[in-house]
């Protein structure tokens, strides 16, 4: 039961990362509309968010018409708990591979 506590804890921090990320984004990115090229910080946020919607929502990997308006949370819930399971799975190799038992 822990082990799913701390998986949805992973997937809700996530979850939440990935959509401030995304707002911020979007602000510096209508902020340098009429820019012809966007800044680091656009450029380097932008490459974040693609990064933190890997994978399901880079492939494309829900069909949009079932989740319309604020439905799209579930594909992103869906993503994030990816992320959580690969993230769990990492540390607890790191865990067993780092600290010997005694």
């Amino acid at each position: 039961m822990k082990k799913i506590f701390i998986i949805l804890a992973i997937a809700v921090v996530h979850l939440v990362f990935t959509k401030i990320i995304s707002i911020i984004a979007l602000f510096v990115v209508t902020a340098n509309v009429h820019e012809s090229q966007l800044p680091f910080l656009g450029r380097s946020l932008m490459v974040m968010s693609k990064v933190l919607y890997f994978p399901v929502f880079t492939f494309a990997l829900y069909p949009r018409q079932f989740f319309p308006g604020d439905f799209v949370i579930i594909p992103l819930f869906i993503n994030s708990l990816l992320w959580a399971l690969l993230i769990y799975i990492l540390f607890v190799l790191v865990k067993r591979i780092f600290v010997q038992p005694e």
